[in-house]
């Protein structure tokens, strides 16, 4: 995580701050700890941090307060969502499109603002969320599509679905539709073979 105000170095710019053309293991694990995720595959440093350990003066503490400005890995924003989804259904939100951009790359890697994340969760649908009447409703007639939420999500649903087909061919499966709509693969199944049936 990369805490509001700071600013985040990769190997390239700590080679560079060495003189060097590239930047050793052996020396890179003499550094302060990484700002990055423990377990992260691209280690990022807090600048600050690094001048502070190459010129022998103490090493300055980063505050722990938390930021709606802190930029979050892929891994770290999954985690921030209220109903945390599994890790594969998050990479499909994000590789088909659904869940917002990433706010900057830093040294490669996309990060989101923690904001972007939690504002992006606070108004996706629930689970469960499509078609399908109300539970308890009495109504006999057509409801209006355009008034009723419940069905507007669904409408917007089977768009995705049928953007998702377009987009990824014959190969799409009900699984990968499952994963990034957050439903069932029966569900997911109904929904391309609707999907399929209309593009035809």
């Amino acid at each position: 995580m990369i805490r509001a105000g700071r600013t985040p170095v990769g190997t390239a710019d700590v080679a560079k701050l060495l003189g060097r053309k590239t930047l050793p293991a052996a020396l890179a694990r003499t550094l302060p700890a990484p700002i990055s995720r423990p377990g992260a595959r691209t280690s990022i440093w807090d600048l600050e941090q690094v001048e502070a350990h190459l010129a022998g003066r103490e090493i300055p503490t980063i505050a722990e307060a938390e930021s709606a400005d802190d930029l979050l890995d892929r891994e770290e924003a999954r985690l921030q969502l209220q109903n945390v989804i599994k890790p594969t259904a998050w990479n499909s939100y994000i590789d088909h499109g659904f869940a917002p951009s990433p706010d900057q790359k830093v040294c490669g890697v996309s990060h989101w603002r923690r904001s972007t994340i939690l504002e992006w969760d606070a108004n996706r649908p629930g689970e469960g969320a499509g078609g399908g009447r109300p539970k308890g409703s009495k109504d006999t007639k057509p409801r209006n599509r355009v008034v009723d939420a419940r069905l507007a999500r669904a409408d917007a649903r089977k768009e995705r679905v049928r953007k998702m087909l377009q987009d990824a061919g014959a190969q799409l499966t009900p699984a990968e539709v499952a994963a990034a709509e957050d439903i069932s693969e029966r569900q997911a199944y109904r929904l391309l073979d609707e999907a399929r049936a209309a593009a035809e």
